[in-house]
């Protein structure tokens, strides 16, 4: 793929796409990575009761990027998640009894699959859900931080805590290795069994190498796609799931909350917000400025980027001497396009995940 861009000069730069991370290419990497993962015509399965298998109906699965079709998601039914979630619950008492130092060891041995795929699992991200090569790095690299400092510390964490029993999560698309798989390993490495369904917006690649390496070191996680609505009776309501960790909009998490609260399983509830920077009797203008820089990175599409400013009268204009500035620093494009030097760039932002996001932003402009 190439492309003719002018950048506001008289000549204008071709593009085109980083061979190292062509899509193809990639595809044909995770199947040698995961073999297990796909089919033989290379379609992706869910991982159920410690086997790839059942790839269910196909629903057409493209990158935010550009359009590029990138395979299918193999989406289940609610029976299927219901004995997904049985076999899953089946693996708890036997891995609860697991020593601890075991656990650590197959934790670990995960840990060790992920730096040597780093490569491989960033580009997954930029075209899955759009990150520049920065940010989706971060994203690999503060999975595998996070897991090892819980390595580190997890004895003195654990005390006389006893595992839960299953845990069913539920996250959303933008941090599907800092926040999907470091919360899965974590929970893995203190004794439960764990069921995940994919995002619905992005990331299933990203997840399968991640689990298909889960899986060999011996650890008992479960991994299935299908719409949340239809699967919730399944991952939320059934009597097996001792915990359900969520991540994602606030109707979806009210819908959970009404359900669970007066239940005895425990649940944790992380749902999306709007967050305001409070300025007044301020000075620090250059650090302000860089945390502001900062905010726009990923197109604010995260629960922490601050999307509303409160500002003390007398120094809004002082403020817009920081602000626009850091507007005009904004650099945004196709995350994966090069020029003839190959070099990615650095960018704060790609594409916004989907056609709805688009339009949300187009009412508030």
């Amino acid at each position: 793929m190439a492309v003719s861009v002018n950048r506001g000069t008289n000549a204008s730069q071709t593009l085109h796409i980083l061979p190292a991370a062509a899509w193809e290419k990639l595809h044909s990497e995770m199947r040698s990575v995961a073999p297990e993962a796909f089919t033989s015509d290379g379609a992706v399965l869910n991982l159920i009761g410690g086997e790839w298998r059942n790839p269910g109906h196909e629903k057409p699965y493209f990158s935010p990027n550009d359009g590029t079709h990138l395979g299918a998601y193999p989406m289940i039914d609610v029976a299927t998640a219901r004995h997904a979630v049985e076999l899953a619950a089946r693996e708890f008492p036997a891995w609860a009894n697991t020593d601890l130092d075991e656990r650590k060891r197959r934790v670990a041995e995960c840990v060790e699959g992920l730096k040597r795929h780093r490569d491989l699992l960033t580009y997954l991200l930029m075209w899955e859900i759009g990150k520049p090569f920065r940010l989706a790095q971060v994203d690999v690299d503060r999975c595998i931080s996070g897991v090892e400092w819980y390595l580190e510390k997890i004895e003195d964490l654990m005390g006389s805590r006893k595992p839960l029993g299953l845990i069913s999560n539920i996250a959303s698309w933008n941090y599907p290795m800092s926040v999907i798989v470091h919360t899965i390993l974590v929970q893995l490495l203190t004794g439960n069994s764990i069921i995940a369904k994919t995002p619905s917006d992005g990331g299933i690649y990203a997840l399968t190498i991640s689990m298909a390496l889960a899986r060999r070191a011996g650890l008992p996680v479960s991994l299935v796609s299908g719409s949340g609505g239809n699967l919730s009776e399944a991952l939320v309501r059934h009597p097996d799931v001792a915990c359900l960790s969520f991540v994602g909009g606030k109707t979806s998490g009210g819908t959970i909350a009404a359900y669970l609260h007066d239940e005895s399983r425990r649940y944790m509830l992380e749902m999306e917000g709007v967050n305001a920077y409070g300025i007044w009797e301020f000075s620090d203008w250059p650090t302000l400025a860089k945390q502001l820089k900062k905010g726009f990175e990923y197109g604010k599409q995260r629960c922490t980027a601050y999307v509303r400013f409160v500002i003390q009268r007398k120094l809004f204009s002082r403020f817009l001497d920081a602000y626009l500035p850091v507007l005009k620093s904004i650099r945004f494009g196709h995350p994966v396009l090069v020029g003839a030097s190959e070099e990615l760039p650095d960018y704060d932002f790609g594409p916004l995940i989907n056609a709805k996001k688009v339009e949300e932003l187009r009412v508030h402009i």
